[in-house]
């Protein structure tokens, strides 16, 4: 079968609306008459503009893992959650809290628009959990000056009990100890 890019991602979209397609008392058939979507049934007749922006839309949501320069993929998630469950949830997706790309400057640079839309600092994978002062990125590597870059702050300062690291938003994106407990977006690395 024969279809140019508008036709084919229109019976995608169709498809991955089958099941709402058949609510209601009579059921909504959608079908291409002369070049054009038409309905027939109890269903609303979307224009071409509304299709194409549902599509990009689903698209974005499933496909929000951003390739990187280092090999690794990137994708942020703007729930907030404590430390612990960033980590799970990265882990659900196959990845971890983001490590590599974060002592990576140049892939941080690339990155950091992934994150700077954001009104919440975001978890990435540091700690010091296993020893108070020794932090350890998730990936397992150990946290020196050379590879984490704390910024122009007094950082880390341990100030109750802070042992998880997140990329602060109201310190130009630098990174800070913070109890790790509170609710922040995550940005997963895999």
């Amino acid at each position: 079968m024969d279809c140019n890019i508008k036709t084919c991602l229109l019976f995608i979209w169709l498809f991955s609306l089958a099941p709402e397609l058949l609510k209601g008392e009579e059921p909504c058939v959608r079908k291409l008459r002369d070049g054009r979507l038409i309905s027939e049934g109890s269903c609303q007749n979307p224009n071409a503009d509304d299709i194409i922006k549902q599509l990009r839309q689903d698209v974005y949501k499933k496909t929000t893992w951003y390739p990187a320069i280092n090999g690794f993929s990137y994708k942020l998630f703007r729930e907030g959650v404590t430390y612990g469950n960033a980590q799970l949830e990265c882990k659900k997706h196959g990845a971890g809290l983001a490590s590599a790309g974060i002592r990576n400057r140049t892939v941080f640079s690339e990155i950091m628009p992934l994150i700077k839309e954001s009104r919440l600092g975001t978890w990435i994978g540091l700690d010091d959990i296993q020893q108070e002062g020794k932090f350890v990125w998730q990936d397992g590597v150990t946290s020196t000056e050379k590879n984490t870059y704390w910024g122009n702050t007094i950082q880390p300062d341990n100030s109750g009990n802070e042992d998880c690291v997140h990329l602060q938003r109201n310190a130009p994106w630098n990174l800070n100890d913070l109890s790790c407990s509170t609710p922040l977006q995550f940005l997963c690395e895999k």
